[in-house]
């Protein structure tokens, strides 16, 4: 056995009788010193370890365990009380703030670009190939009714304009497609006459009971659009 693997087993196991390891310490004072060294260790080790169990341990310990978690309950439960009650007076004042903000009139323009903007990539490229017919069963709803020749129409379909019903149109415009809504007058919105971000800009026009507001692209002449959709929808007054 080697001075390696001597000094090894007598650190960890001072008590090992394998010959080898009981050879190297009839051998040498040395040797026999260290692992009488480690034994001792050993045995000074477990008497630290031997600590007398105070009578009733167990009941104390499970004493001690519900007490800390009842006090823990209590805690809790004042923690939940206070954030419930917190949340109770934020929404109690955020109600009537909400209910104001909600009553407040939107601006007709900025719904309608918000409107475009949101669903840009399914208008920018679809095309129902609208018909006349199409056209005007939707139309009739809200008291129109195509006369004359609007061009290409890509999309006619009702939409939730800021929870009004409206009827959303894409048509083929001058420059690219112009979106066209044709809103309730009846419904709340601040009537804007022109309105623009940096991307879009439109106009509202008052047509028979209701506003139409026509949406295109900052380079599109939209009062063209404009006479055309007054030259050749007739309204019901």
């Amino acid at each position: 056995m080697d001075d390696i693997l001597f000094r090894h087993t007598a650190i960890a196991t001072p008590n090992d009788k394998e010959a080898a390891f009981l050879q190297r310490q009839v051998e040498s004072e040395k040797d026999k010193a260290l692992v009488n060294e480690a034994k001792q260790f050993d045995l000074d080790l477990q008497s630290l370890l031997k600590v007398d169990v105070p009578e009733n341990l167990a009941e104390k310990i499970l004493f001690e365990q519900r007490f800390s978690a009842e006090n823990k309950s209590r805690v809790n439960n004042r923690w939940h009380i206070a954030v419930a009650a917190s949340i109770a007076f934020i929404i109690g004042i955020s109600l009537p703030l909400l209910t104001s903000l909600n009553s407040s009139p939107l601006d007709i323009g900025t719904v309608a670009m918000q409107h475009v903007q949101q669903e840009y990539y399914f208008t920018a490229k679809i095309n129902e190939q609208a018909s006349l017919a199409s056209v005007n069963a939707k139309l009739a709803n809200y008291g129109g009714s195509v006369k004359g020749e609007l061009g290409d129409v890509f999309f006619a379909n009702y939409c939730s304009f800021a929870g009004t019903s409206a009827l959303h149109m894409i048509i083929q415009g001058e420059k690219g497609r112009v979106t066209v809504f044709v809103v309730p007058d009846d419904a709340e919105f601040i009537e804007t006459a022109a309105f623009n971000n940096q991307h879009l800009k439109g106009i509202t026009e008052k047509m028979g009971k209701t506003n139409v507001v026509i949406v295109g692209e900052r380079d599109e002449p939209l009062e063209k659009m404009n006479l055309k959709l007054q030259k050749n929808i007739q309204w019901n007054i």
